[in-house]
């Protein structure tokens, strides 16, 4: 568990990761596999052989199209990654016209490309026998899924599978790390098969990002869940792929490397099982349809999946089942069933409750600025869905939710959650997992009358939130740049702690050539700063990169600091494996603290692994600071940001503000210089991150805030040593 209040100093964290690269954890999912479960592989030789013998048979079994029915499981964590229905379905017409040959950008470059006959549908009927879109949507409180398998099961904040005999099973969610997704591949638990995508990365349209925004991450997932290995057999010329008419290559191709060659022949690096962009990626070939289709094949892996009635027909239509179907003209109305109730002429907002085991402490209102407008609950029915809808005219409103007890409705007593959505779609407000109450604004028709909370400077206000009618503004503190050290030419203010403690040469595992890599829970596993004057900063932020190689799952690492020279410490944050982190994955940390600082204050980072070969890399640690007095002396660096090698930022403007749709940031630089521009919410979880070539003058960035969800972010600009932070606003 994370530590929380420690000698007054108080922390908050983000983790910050940016992909330019695809990377498919699927492998790496099957080598803990294989580790786990020493009969998988006797079970994937048998698939193997089998696959092999329908190959070498020119009289198949299996004839025709193949459909494959699918279940989408959303599991959300934000409002961002409850992806919408036209987003699920993009990706499985895109998995249609994939897989079918039917893609616009299919082109005569490799002949052997070929329509799979393969084809897949949303459900209509569920493992029950009702009807069903086919998609299933969980509010969880874990932040990232990593591969671990986590999203596949509702006791960690997932969702179980639907009977993999029947359905393919897609969990849609944030898996970090920058992982765009993995999947099972044939001989697996049945528990576990399927598909796991990053919702950045699904379908087409939404949350959709480039350069893999065109739903080939799912092609590429379900090729693995149908036995197909990455086109370069994940080893160097001499490692095949299993399929004859793909060429051999050496390596993964990156963006849409055309025409490059290796092994002696030309890569096909617009084969869905390469890493090459989503716009570069086009075909399966004759060989991998063959490789797919043996699962089909008479007792093969797959087969039960012919005789799935998942996209059959449903049980007939009724007025009361919560669904849009026959002549209704509405859910559960006009046609046949009773007339619907009058359009709104406003926005129709509608509140979604699944309560927890205890309904009776659950109550909600919804509000105007202190009128009550609707409210309901005490509820009395376990685990019941709730479902209200309302007409709401321009202006803002509160939606507020309690609970008796204050253990909120998830997740210790039933996986409760609340959602309310505009006719749009938009996420208004969503949750679960709160105490004793849980707030949220929202507003429509224009932006809500200014406040001193708002984090905008206006009316006569004179600072952001200050000045004017609003509290007397705080005079504010000196930025100052601490320390930065990337172990490439020494240890700098950090010191060994022994035997357990190394600055290494590992370029696989650091962020250049060298990082500090610790190991096991001795008194040599840490790695710790001189003496820092940090007397009057009124805040420290650490950022350090970590990568982790054979940590069992439960150990951790620790970040602590000393306010007395050293003589005792005390833990700020912990990282654990399998709750914080996962083993080869690299990781980002920022790091705040606030509090009373001495001038022999000390940081030091301590690891607790069983053995010496568990490992933690830590590498690029950045220490810098917020003094409420004059800038000072860090060891024998005198610090000042006016400097900066004649490269700074002179002024950030940030407009309209707030904003509906597109937020401007206006940069105006003395001279040429690389800005980093990074978005967080107020919990300090990162939304967005890019980096700008800007010129000398004024550089105007354009930033696209139409999926951020209501409320207030906060933009951090970092040129060199200079750090600037804008608050903006966001509303619908």
């Amino acid at each position: 568990m994370k530590s929380k209040l420690l000698f007054l100093l108080i922390f908050s964290m983000s983790v910050l990761y940016v992909s330019a690269q695809r990377n498919c954890g699927s492998m790496e999912h099957l080598h803990e596999q294989l580790d786990q479960d020493p009969g998988l592989q006797d079970r994937m030789d048998a698939i193997e052989k089998a696959t092999r013998k329908f190959m070498n048979n020119p009289q198949k079994a299996v004839t025709g199209i193949v459909t494959i029915p699918v279940v989408v499981h959303v599991v959300y964590n934000t409002a961002a990654q409850n992806i919408s229905t036209a987003q699920i379905n993009s990706q499985i017409t895109i998995l249609n016209e994939d897989f079918r040959r039917l893609n616009s950008d299919a082109n005569g470059t490799w002949p052997q490309a070929a329509d799979s006959e393969i084809e897949f549908c949303l459900a209509t009927v569920d493992p029950n026998g009702n009807p069903t879109s086919g998609i299933t949507r969980t509010s969880t409180s874990v932040t990232a899924h990593g591969t671990n398998d986590s999203v596949k099961f509702t006791s960690s904040g997932g969702i179980d599978a639907w009977p993999t005999s029947d359905y393919l099973n897609i969990w849609v969610c944030n898996i970090g790390g920058g992982i765009l997704g993995y999947a099972q591949f044939p001989g697996g638990p049945a528990s576990t098969d399927g598909v796991v995508n990053g919702y950045q990365y699904f379908g087409n349209t939404g949350t959709a990002t480039a350069p893999f925004d065109l739903g080939r991450t799912c092609t590429h997932e379900v090729g693995h869940w149908l036995n197909l290995r990455h086109i370069w057999g994940d080893g160097g010329c001499g490692v095949d792929d299993f399929v004859g008419d793909t060429p051999t290559s050496d390596n993964p191709n990156y963006g849409c490397a055309s025409g490059h060659v290796s092994c002696g022949t030309t890569d096909m690096v617009e084969n869905y099982m390469d890493y090459s962009d989503d716009d570069c990626m086009n075909l399966y070939t004759e060989g991998q349809k063959t490789r797919m289709r043996a699962l089909f094949d008479t007792g093969g892996f797959r087969e039960s999946l012919l005789s799935s009635n998942a996209c059959g027909t449903p049980p007939p239509p009724t007025c009361s089942d919560g669904i849009q179907n026959g002549n209704e003209t509405g859910v559960d109305c006009g046609g046949d069933c009773p007339p619907c109730p009058p359009g709104c002429v406003d926005t129709e907002v509608t509140m979604t409750i699944i309560l927890d085991n205890y309904p009776g402490e659950t109550t909600w209102t919804l509000t105007d600025g202190g009128s009550t407008l609707f409210s309901g609950g005490p509820y009395s029915t376990p685990g019941a869905t709730i479902t209200e809808t309302w007409c709401l005219a321009d202006g803002c409103y509160d939606y507020n939710i309690f609970d008796s007890y204050g253990d909120g409705i998830c997740c210790a007593y039933g996986s409760g959650s609340y959602i309310v959505t505009d006719d749009q779609g938009n996420v208004l407000a969503s949750g679960g997992a709160f105490t004793s109450s849980e707030t949220t604004n929202f507003c429509f028709g224009g932006p809500p009358p200014p406040t001193c909370t708002d984090g905008i400077q206006n009316g006569n206000e004179t600072g952001v939130d200050c000045g004017g009618d609003c509290p007397p503004c705080n005079t504010g503190c000196t930025d100052v740049d601490i320390d930065f050290e990337d172990f490439e030419s020494g240890w700098g203010i950090w010191n060994d702690g022994g035997s357990d403690c190394r600055r290494r040469y590992d370029p696989q595992r650091s962020l250049g050539n060298y990082s500090i890599r610790l190991r096991d829970n001795t008194n040599s596993s840490v790695m710790t700063t001189d003496n820092l004057n940090l007397a009057g900063f009124e805040e420290v932020t650490i950022d350090f990169s970590f990568y982790t190689f054979s940590m069992e799952n439960g150990e951790d690492f620790w970040l602590q600091a000393s306010t007395n020279g050293g003589s005792s410490y005390v833990t700020l944050v912990t990282w654990a494996r399998g709750t914080d982190f996962q083993n080869s994955q690299r990781e980002y940390e920022n790091i705040v603290i606030t509090g009373t600082f001495t001038s022999n204050t000390r940081f030091r980072f301590r690891c607790d692994a069983s053995a010496n070969n568990d490992w933690v890399f830590i590498d690029n640690v950045d220490i810098y600071g917020c003094d409420g007095g004059t800038t000072r002396t860090i060891g024998v660096q005198d610090i000042n940001l006016a400097d900066n090698n004649n490269q700074s930022i002179e002024s950030v403007k940030t407009y309209p503000n707030p904003t509906y749709d597109e937020l401007n940031v206006d940069i105006n630089t003395t001279a040429e210089q690389n800005v980093q521009m990074v978005v967080v919410d107020p919990q300090g979880k990162l939304i967005d991150k890019q980096l700008i070539n800007a010129t000398q003058g004024s550089n105007i960035i354009k930033m696209n805030v139409t999926d951020y969800t209501p409320g207030v972010y906060f933009l951090h600009i970092t040129s060199g040593e200079q750090k600037i932070v804008e608050k903006f606003f966001v509303i619908r």
